[in-house]
């Protein structure tokens, strides 16, 4: 009685096992590590074999909308960021030596990119400035407007930037509502 209750037990692991030995395995090696690039831009990517193939390595992307490549075969390939930020997955395929296939997938994170205009200017004491923000790469431009020095002036939530009474340089910042590291900084000289 005790077999018949660890053999399922076994087939159950056996069954676990080779679920996980066909998944995304590390024959290879993508560099860099943990890929980042901003949205639009460009990032090349290299694949190390961590054993022996039979052919270059095949570069796709797992979501319809997550960028491209330049080429999509070869051990190194570039990588165009699409224009919405988010996490994105490259799949790599290849064949090993003995015949069977090779699958690693690596996450590349595309990052928004923030723009502040405009990004320096000039005010006089008690002087005001209007400032616009681009949330690039995000699908909404909802921002907070802030100042970075304490009695460096203040921002309203239109971006109306009003100049302290004191000489200085101040930093306005506008952070993403969606993003809180997206954040565009503007360099505010008052004299």
């Amino acid at each position: 009685m005790q077999m018949q209750k660890t053999l399922p037990a076994i087939a159950a692991l056996l069954v676990t096992m080779g679920c996980l030995s066909g998944s995304s395995d590390q024959g290879m090696m993508v560099t860099p590590t943990a890929p980042a690039v901003h949205v639009g831009e460009q990032l090349a990517l290299k694949a190390e074999p961590l054993e022996d193939i039979s052919q270059e390595p095949e570069w796709e992307m797992e979501e319809t909308y997550g960028g491209g490549f330049l080429n999509s075969r070869g051990f190194q390939v570039t990588y165009v960021a699409p224009v919405s930020a988010g996490r994105y997955h490259v799949v790599l395929r290849a064949s090993r030596a003995d015949g069977s296939r090779l699958k690693v997938t690596e996450e590349i994170l595309v990052l928004p990119s923030p723009q502040i205009e405009p990004s320096q200017a000039l005010v006089a004491p008690g002087g005001t400035l209007f400032f616009s923000v681009r949330m690039k790469g995000l699908p909404r431009n909802t921002v907070t407007w802030s100042v970075a020095e304490p009695n460096g002036g203040s921002v309203s939530k239109e971006g109306v930037y009003e100049a302290p009474m004191g000489p200085g340089t101040y930093h306005v910042k506008a952070t993403s509502t969606l993003d809180t590291e997206a954040v565009a900084v503007a360099t505010v000289q008052v004299e």
